[in-house]
């Protein structure tokens, strides 16, 4: 049996010809409203992350949340046109920084840990442009 990948790396996954990635994140994309809300609302108020997260990939077409365990032809659990995602400021909230996000499906609230602040304003500012 192959090893489990590892989660400090991101695995090389494959994107289309031509496109490129500007931001890498490290955190969690919930729907508020969702099975998530919970754990989003202990984490705002605790100010720490809890749980796992995953690989977050701004492209300069799409944005793509990497599959936990990524598996040949399935790297993404989620993908968004970028053109039709904008984001917010970011909220700091003791250890973690919440942004919240417009997509096709309704509002999402992404969270990472502050010490990414300057990869989450990034972020931000090139959903921004």
């Amino acid at each position: 049996m192959p090893p489990l990948p590892s989660h400090r790396r991101l695995p090389s996954v494959l994107l289309e010809s031509g496109e490129f990635t500007e931001v890498v994140l490290r955190g969690r994309l919930t729907d508020p409203d969702g099975p998530g809300r919970l754990m989003s609302r202990v984490e705002t108020f605790v100010g720490h992350r809890v749980g796992a997260s995953r690989w977050i990939l701004l492209t300069d077409r799409r944005l793509l949340i990497v599959a936990p365990f990524p598996r040949e032809g399935d790297w993404f659990d989620v993908v968004f046109d970028r053109r039709e995602v904008t984001a917010s400021r970011g909220i700091k909230h003791g250890d973690v920084i919440t942004v919240e996000l417009s997509t096709p499906h309704g509002r999402q609230v992404l969270r990472v840990p502050a010490r990414l602040r300057t990869e989450a304003g990034r972020f931000i500012r090139a959903l921004r442009r």
